[in-house]
């Protein structure tokens, strides 16, 4: 009874994550047909002492006649590299939510390239993506007509992946990427992240993520000052929060649009727009933060900032912001980004002095000339010397893009089919489409965005409705996002944010060894437990930053501020606090 519970529990924690907008030709490197000069595919793998039914525990991975046999009791392969991955063609049943740019998936030219260089003929069961959560709880609670493989665009809960491995619903990869794997494995040993990051608590690994790796994605929480109105002021650029509080003043009460009405909106941001909350932007002058995972790591001790007396003190002075001197407009946390953009694109004269967000672009389109009058402002210093950009290097790995379920019965073409997935041209095909068609190659000595040499000039615009490729869906190692021909306007948006990132938020950077991943996986028991507390914490701890930074609370008063500490330690902010710190301990 207490398996079935736990599984319950488990299946109904499935929600949708966020779904996303080779380093060096070594993963492009191997001709099809033939095959890799990589002795994985000759070696014998250790023997695992632990997992389920279906693991690799205790398989062989050795040639023979030029083939793999299956440890599972599927079809052979051929060895890591070589394609096509099976001499007679197999099925593949692949799970997916329907993508509203996908206009077909058979009659797709991924889909036929896929098929014609693995012998791998797709199956796909394909679902409207808001059922998809709904089809795969059910899927997992009954284990009924499971798919070979799931490939949700929306990823797939770490709560769900790790009770569903502890019951051996989805296969153990670990031998397979020894042994088998070659682009993957490529990637894994250019990108150690991906194997960090992958580890169950058990030791092993049962999913293959997607990487796009992005900076200006990376350090997205950015800020956007009217450098028109600083000169017609005759204003520096603030450096430090003392200089912006000065620089908001004059905005607020010196007529800087210049149309003789105190219309000007000093500061403001929005609920939902794309990294439009201005703490991300201002907290970490007073201590690293990131709202959406408020916590960081100090010499390898798990802490959160919530309950910090600089985070105090970074509350402290957005409430003098808003609810004192009127510098911050209090709309910031009631509004959402609909209405922030009206004001910001207003037709006559610039209304907002300053914006938190993503882009200009999110307010104004990139051709017009509103978005010509703002600046990137890099972080500002704090009163004790912090200035952070908001950093997050696990930001672009989608972790569960690639499971095998337990009802598979070819797990080692499933994984090959993965692995090729993960070369370069695969990767190029999955985001830009067919070369020469959809996209095409520059002239030796090109320049891309990122001042490397670009590898593609993109003919099919991102977002258009195609049959040419699956839009990045699946596992993909993509390190080319910025790759692009650097074209001559500063203005194209890609260009735009790649120089804004690189010039003024990637200097500021916090160290990597303060970043807490909050992607990583724990026990079924210990996961659901998480849950839980974060739920309450959310609940709690971002509705009281609305209200300490806007007047409904102060947080100069030492009993309110007594107050809000204490109910964190009633929601069990503590506890989580030793859950994740005993799991950071347990992978040294």
């Amino acid at each position: 009874m207490k398996k079935y519970l736990a599984l319950f529990l488990s299946v109904v924690m499935l929600v949708s994550l966020l779904a996303a907008c080779g380093s060096s030709n070594n993963g492009n490197n191997t001709p099809a047909n033939t095959p890799a000069n990589n002795d994985a595919g000759n070696s014998e793998n250790s023997t695992n002492d632990s997992g389920n039914d279906s693991a690799d525990s205790g398989a062989i991975y050795q040639e023979k006649d030029g083939l793999i046999p299956s440890a599972h009791g599927g079809v052979p392969v051929t060895p890591p590299g070589e394609l096509p991955i099976v001499k007679e063609s197999v099925q593949l049943k692949i799970f997916i939510a329907q993508h509203p740019n996908i206009e077909d998936y058979d009659d797709n030219k991924l889909t036929k390239f896929m098929e014609e260089q693995t012998g791998v003929d797709i199956v796909w069961e394909i679902v409207p993506a808001q059922d998809a959560s709904q089809r795969v709880n059910l899927l997992l609670a009954s284990q009924v007509d499971l798919p070979d493989v799931f490939m949700i665009p929306s990823g797939m809960t770490n709560e769900v992946v790790s009770d569903m491995a502890d019951q051996g619903l989805f296969v153990k990869l670990d031998d397979m990427i020894e042994h088998l794997g070659f682009w993957y494995k490529l990637r894994r040993e250019e990108d150690p992240l991906i194997e960090q990051m992958q580890k169950l608590p058990d030791g092993h690994e049962y999913t293959i993520p997607k990487v796009v790796l992005s900076e200006p994605n990376q350090l997205s929480r950015r800020a956007w000052i009217n450098q028109k109105w600083l000169d017609n002021l005759g204003l520096e650029t603030p450096t430090t929060t003392e200089d912006l509080v000065e620089v908001r003043k004059a905005f607020k009460d010196n007529d800087p649009n210049g149309n003789g009405k105190a219309d000007e909106i000093a500061f403001m941001g929005s609920t939902n727009g794309w990294a439009t909350y201005p703490e991300d932007f201002i907290l970490n002058s007073f201590i690293k933060y990131n709202r959406g995972n408020p916590y960081y790591l100090d010499n390898g001790k798990f802490e959160a900032c919530y309950d910090k007396d600089a985070y105090r003190e970074g509350l402290k002075y957005m409430h003098r912001l808003c609810a004192v001197e009127g510098l911050l407009d209090p709309a910031t946390y009631t509004q959402d980004n609909d209405q922030l953009t009206q004001l910001f694109n207003n037709e006559e004269v610039a209304l907002v002095g300053l914006s938190t967000g993503g882009g200009t672009f999110i307010w104004a389109p990139m051709s017009g000339e509103r978005v010509r009058e703002y600046s990137p402002l890099a972080p500002l210093k704090g009163p004790e010397g912090v200035q952070y950009a908001w950093w997050n290097p696990y930001e672009n790995y989608y972790i569960n893009e690639w499971v095998i379920t337990s009802a598979c019965e070819n797990p080692e073409v499933a994984f090959r089919f993965a692995d090729f997935m993960y070369s370069r041209e695969v990767a190029m095909r999955n985001r830009l489409g067919e070369p020469g068609v959809d996209w095409t190659e520059p002239e030796e000595g090109t320049m891309g965005i990122d001042g490397k040499p670009a590898s593609y000039i993109p003919i099919l615009p991102w977002g258009e409705v195609n049959k040419s490729r699956w839009e990045e869906i699946g596992p993909v190692y993509n390190d080319f996002d910025n790759n692009g021909v650097k074209g001559d306007d500063p203005y194209e948006l890609q260009l735009y944010l790649w120089n804004a990132t690189q010039e003024y938020y990637k200097p500021y950077a916090p160290p990597v060894e303060m970043c807490h991943n909050e992607k990583m996986y724990f026990t079924p028991d210990d996961a659901r437990r998480l849950s839980e507390i974060n739920t309450d914490l959310q609940r709690y701890v971002r509705p009281s930053l609305a209200e300490f930074v806007t007047g409904v609370r102060d947080p100069n008063d030492d009993a309110q501020w007594e107050a809000y500490l204490n109910e964190l330690k009633a929601l069990g902010y503590e506890e989580y606090i030793s859950i994740v710190q005993a799991r950071y301990d347990s992978a040294k």
